[in-house]
């Protein structure tokens, strides 16, 4: 469940940087959350963001941070997480990430920073992830060295490579030292329904189409109808089927936007069958009728 399979995602740009036989890839992406949300999803690289305009609601497994304009947070490699733009609030809603994993294969035995920094920051279980507020100091700085690499790699023409590979090294540094230094208990059955989960989420991923309840998606995990109604609660906070409902909404309104099929073919591709049931859902979801959605945000 990659980052990157949002329509509403930008990648402003993908490079290479290389330091000798030190190769580490980079991309860099800019999310317009006013039109969609960033559903429950994992990736296996380091994601650092910025809210460059807005407010929004980042939650990081059982952890949920509100955010501001000029603060920001950090996901680890692996971790559950969404962000979608404050409810409450209305206009544009612009975030930038920095997406990036610095593990090399060939030098992981050779690397002293390696192993001191990166190895236990990616093997960190307690190390979800954080918010990065601007009132404290080494949140500040990765805030600053994020926006250098994004300005540097993406607004410059003249990107240098040691200079970013610098930059990336400070942040894991600082990463890396403050999540040992601030560890956090996660016991054994938070990190079992996080596997769970992943797995119930993956099977929504592909069936979504389907006719699914709590059933379906229990059997698929291999657990109880219970056991799956607490693991969403306690991990995503929300139900199964109302995490479906919401799944397929937002699949509807990304087809809204980039496609020319009739509405009620897309609702039916998004597993709905009752074309009023639909309407009535949407609008309670995005605030307007499917039909005006497709006229306000059609690309």
């Amino acid at each position: 469940m990659a980052i990157s399979d949002n329509s509403n995602i930008i990648e402003k740009g993908k490079i290479l940087l290389k330091q000798e036989n030190y190769e580490i890839p980079v991309c860099f992406y800019e999310k317009n959350l006013q039109r969609i949300e960033l559903p429950w999803h994992w990736q296996d690289s380091l994601e650092i963001c910025i809210v460059n305009k807005g407010q929004v609601e980042v939650s990081v497994e059982a952890e949920r941070y509100l955010l501001n304009e000029g603060e920001g947070f950090f996901i680890n490699s692996g971790a559950l997480n969404a962000c979608r733009q404050l409810p409450e609030t209305s206009g544009e809603c612009l975030i930038r990430s920095v997406v990036f994993d610095p593990r090399n294969e060939s030098e992981e035995q050779e690397s002293l920073f390696f192993n001191s920094y990166i190895a236990p920051l990616f093997s960190g279980e307690a190390f979800k992830g954080t918010a990065l507020m601007s009132d404290v100091a080494w949140h500040k700085e990765i805030l600053r060295l994020a926006g250098n690499l994004w300005n540097s790699s993406i607004e410059e023409s003249d990107a240098d490579d040691k200079a970013a590979i610098a930059t990336m090294s400070q942040m894991v540094f600082l990463l890396s030292s403050h999540s040992a230094a601030e560890p956090r208990v996660i016991s054994s059955k938070d990190t079992r329904d996080a596997e769970r989960i992943r797995v119930m989420l993956s099977y929504i991923d592909e069936h979504y189409r389907d006719d699914l309840n709590v059933s379906v998606l229990s059997e698929s995990a291999e657990i109880s109808e219970s056991e799956a109604m607490r693991c969403f609660h306690n991990m995503l906070g929300t139900t199964p089927i109302q995490y479906v409902k919401n799944y397929r909404i937002r699949k509807a309104a990304e087809l809204l936007q980039v496609s020319d099929e009739k509405i009620v073919d897309i609702a039916i591709d998004c597993g709905f069958q009752d074309m009023s049931y639909f309407a009535k859902t949407f609008r309670e979801s995005k605030g307007i009728t499917p039909t005006d959605y497709r006229e306000k945000y059609k690309q």
